[in-house]
């Protein structure tokens, strides 16, 4: 039997306005001696939630001091996850069973958690027929793809999903599947009051200009305007000239 991957977004900025402007998180460095030795609690903060230059009225994640490159920027577990891959006769029926899965994973958490995830962002193509938000909606809308054996499923993570998007993204997430936990790290030196971006499609330096823009519409609805979509002639150039 056939398998399909019903997999709908990477991660998503929250488009809401139910929530702090100036929410604060804390991390900690990469290193592992460092990262068994020091809690959460005493490590500095650096991020916030904001709102975001680039969104008529949508969150974003603002740098609070300088980050150098490699830095864990923050760490979080899933809210809910769920299974991306379903082996079924036809894509619908995939759909079916993701969504009923969506659905008892969302009956599964606590009510302080049902109401986090309830007030993230429902992107238009997920809603129901009225335009309302749907569980599912807000599941697709804002999952992020898990790595190494994990690869078949996904989760939504509070801080990531309001993470915005940019081709020249300046933070990478990496899967730990040992501690079952999402990791963000700056992937070049950030300087302080800077937006924090992630790349939701994962592009190769030699995706063209045209490529990612249309990979953008077709998963996660929007047309992409970040900085290297602007760059002229971007699609045209090779790897070598990009930097």
């Amino acid at each position: 039997m056939e398998g399909f991957d019903v997999f709908g977004s990477d991660s998503s900025s929250d488009d809401d306005s139910h929530h702090n402007n100036h929410s604060t998180g804390q991390s900690i460095v990469t290193l592992n001696a460092i990262a068994q030795s020091i809690t959460l609690r005493d490590a500095p903060v650096l991020w916030e939630v904001i709102d975001s230059i680039e969104l008529n009225g949508g969150k974003g994640l603002r740098a609070t001091t300088n980050i150098a490159k490699g830095v864990e920027i923050n760490r979080e577990s899933p809210l809910v996850r769920c299974p991306n891959y379903y082996p079924a006769e036809s894509e619908e029926k995939a759909i079916v069973m993701h969504k009923a899965c969506v659905k008892q994973k969302f009956a599964q958490v606590k009510e302080s958690n049902y109401q986090k995830l309830m007030s993230l962002f429902c992107h238009d193509m997920f809603c129901d027929k009225e335009g309302n938000t749907t569980e599912y909606g807000i599941y697709q809308t804002n999952s992020v793809k898990l790595s190494g054996r994990d690869s078949s499923s996904g989760g939504v993570f509070p801080v990531m999903c309001r993470m915005n998007h940019s081709c020249a993204a300046n933070v990478r997430h990496e899967w730990n599947e040992s501690i079952e936990k999402l990791f963000l790290f700056a992937d070049r030196d950030i300087e302080e009051g800077e937006e924090l971006y992630s790349n939701y499609g994962g592009f190769d330096v030699n995706y063209k200009t045209s490529e990612r823009r249309d990979f953008l519409q077709r998963n996660f609805g929007f047309h992409c305007l970040c900085e290297k979509c602007h760059v002229p002639y971007e699609s045209q150039l090779c790897s070598q000239c990009e930097a």
